[in-house]
Parts: structure tokens; sequence; C-alpha cells
């Protein structure tokens, strides 16, 4: 899908730009993003009604969608995602539902409390009324025994009397465990259900959000590859200008290999910098290998950037204090005070882990400090 401006929009449409400026301000065109200073328009978007016409009043040209009982961590990736396809979301809670509802939605989601009760399904088939043939319904619950399989009872009525489809995303994750989730990974996965899947109905996806469990110590096993870099750009993508990464990299010639993995690491990095969170890298090698480094791409590309990139010899850690070097291992990635993303050896089956452990955290963001009182600027050392 491409996009267009408010400037060739509005030879399309035939009204200013201006005006199409202040109805993106209003949210009265659906899937308009701004992007910087220009308002950027999905292609073959209708123009909207103008709100002075009586014909506004009966038709509804707003895509919506009600969303019931929203969990808090999935509210911000399902917005973004409705946004891009160009729907609106409004959220309620189910106890706050009247008969005030707007008359015309585009689809349903629905987060049950508990088990679906009479009532509740009531309300789904009542509110179904709202919607047209080309409308769905999405219910996200727990993968529980006692779960109402509401899909599966509903699918054929709702398909014969008004022609929308009914699914169910399950949630294979456990309420009282301390877990990491990739919400947006779960978002997606509901969104595609609601928009993407048009001849499916009465179906049950289940999904466990990429769930990495936390043991009794407060740190997950060691991770494979792939579950490794799941994590990471998990946690990377809700760093803010609020975060400090802080990180140490010990520069062994295995090491910055050109892997899809390791490569989208280091834009993961750079995009964290560009968000105006305070980076900072330690890279730990010894003074024999700058002329090395000094065509090092990844380097270069860190040095380019808003990340503070620090030099640590190597040699003179080891001689001054060598137990520094001990703590460091084959370098982590450290967010704030509460997170350590450790790097495991190359010669590991696996790559690394996730450690919240208190102690353990804070001895690493202890350790960095220190090395940071060794450090020189990485610029200055390679020019």
């Amino acid at each position: 899908m491409g996009y267009l401006t408010a400037k060739q929009l509005s030879d399309i449409w035939g009204i200013s730009e201006r005006r199409i400026i202040k109805l993106c301000k209003e949210d009265r065109i659906n899937g308009a993003i701004k992007n910087g200073m220009v308002w950027e328009i999905p292609e073959g978007t209708l123009k909207p009604s103008d709100k002075r016409s009586n014909i506004y009043k009966y038709i509804n040209i707003q895509k919506r969608i009600l969303i019931i009982n929203a969990i808090e961590e999935l509210k911000q990736y399902l917005q973004e995602i409705l946004k891009k396809e160009g729907y609106i979301a409004e959220y309620k809670d189910y106890n706050e539902i009247n008969n005030q509802l707007e008359k015309y939605y585009e689809g349903l989601i629905y987060f049950p409390i508990n088990n679906i009760d009479k009532s509740e399904e009531k309300f789904i088939i009542d509110f179904s009324q709202k919607l047209n043939s080309e409308s769905s319904i999405v219910i996200i619950d727990y993968n529980e025994q006692k779960r109402n399989k509401i899909e599966q009872k509903l699918a054929e009525k709702l398909k014969q009397e008004i022609g929308l489809k009914i699914n169910a995303l399950v949630l294979d994750i456990q309420k009282d465990k301390d877990m990491l989730i990739n919400y947006n990974e779960i978002a997606e996965d509901t969104i595609n259900l609601l928009i993407k899947f048009k001849n499916t109905t009465g179906i049950a996806i289940t999904t466990d959000g990429g769930k990495i469990e936390f043991d009794t110590k407060n740190r997950t096993e060691d991770l494979n590859v792939g579950k490794f870099y799941n994590a990471i750009n998990n946690y990377f993508n809700k760093l803010t200008k609020e975060s400090y990464l802080w990180c140490a990299s010990t520069m062994l010639e295995d090491e910055w290999t050109e892997s899809p993995q390791e490569m989208n690491f280091r834009v993961m990095n750079l995009e964290v910098a560009n968000r105006g969170a305070n980076v900072e890298r330690i890279f730990i090698f010894s003074k024999d290998k700058i002329k090395e480094f000094k065509k090092n791409k990844t380097l270069k590309i860190y040095m380019q950037s808003n990340i503070k990139t620090l030099f640590v010899d190597y040699d003179e850690i080891k001689k001054r204090s060598p137990r520094l070097l001990k703590i460091v291992g084959d370098g982590w990635d450290g967010i704030d005070k509460n997170t350590l993303i450790v790097d495991l050896p190359e010669s590991n089956t696996k790559r690394g882990y996730i450690s919240k452990n208190n102690k353990e955290v804070m001895k690493a963001y202890n350790c960095f400090q220190e090395l940071k009182k060794h450090s020189k600027d990485l610029k200055e050392v390679l020019k």
C-alpha cells in the first residue's frame, strides 16, 4: 500500500492542502500518519463527508473497532497496528457498556474477564447487529479447561444471520507466572484474525506470545539464538528517551559476524539511540588490535551514531582489575538497573540468557561504572 502527501491528495480530492491537514489533525482521515512534519495518507482513501451535510448523519465513514476489557500491555500495540490499517480503536470495559454505543462498527475484540457467561454471550450476539457481513469478532482468552468455546457455538449462527465471522486467539500463558511476553506478536495475530482471515470462522488459534519464563532466581534458562534475539527485540522496542542502555563487549576475532540476527541487533541499537535513549557501549580489546579495528564496519556505524562509544584496554584491566573482566565475561547489555541480557561463550550451544536478579544486575552495573573510569573515547582511539 502506497502513501500520498496532503499536497498530492489535494489535487485528487479538489480541496486545499490546508483543509486536508486539518482533517488529519481531527483524525477524520483513515490511516493518516504523521511522519515528521509531513502527513502521509494511504492511496485510495475515501474523502471524508462534510459534517455539515445531512447525509453525514446517516452514513458512517469511519472504520471503528470496539475493544472490550483490553489487556493493558496490548493496548499500545493494537492501537498502532489498527491505525496503520486505517481503523479507529475504541476501548471500553464490559461494565461501562450501555445502549449508547455508536450504531456501526467494523469489528469487535473481546477479552473475557472469566469464563464467558450467558449475559456476555448475549452481549456478543446483540453487538453483532452493529456489524456487517464484512466484519468480524475476535475473542482473546486464556488456555484453560473451563474456557467457553463461544467461537464454535456462535460461528454458524452469526455467519447465517449476518455473514460475519467469529474466531478466538487463545493465550497459552499462565497469568500468575513471571515471564517475558511479546505483546506485539499477540497484537499482530489478533489483527490478522480480525481483518486478514476473510473466509475463516469458528476457529481458535493458540499462541504463547513467544513466552520466556523466569525461574526462582529471576533469570531465564539459557536461550537458543531465535529466542535470545526475540527477547532483545522485545526489550529494545520498549526503550524510550528515559531509558539507560549500558553495554560491555569483549572484542574477539569471532565477533561481529554478518548473520541477519547480528545485523538486526546493530540496527536496533541505532534505533534506540535515535529515540533519545541514553546508550553507552564499552568495547574491551587490546591496544594491538587498534589497527585492525579501525576498519571494523560495526564500530564505524556505532561511532557515527548517537551511541556513546568508549574503549577500554583489555591488557590494562587484566593487570589492574582482572575481576572486572571476569564479571564482563563474554559481554552483556544492561537496561536501567533492572535487566541484564547476557552473552554466553562461543563454545556454548545456546546464545545467552536474561536476568532480572537484582544482585547479578547491580554487580554488572557497578562493573560498568568502574570500567568507564578506565575508558577513552573510541573515536579518538581509532581516528
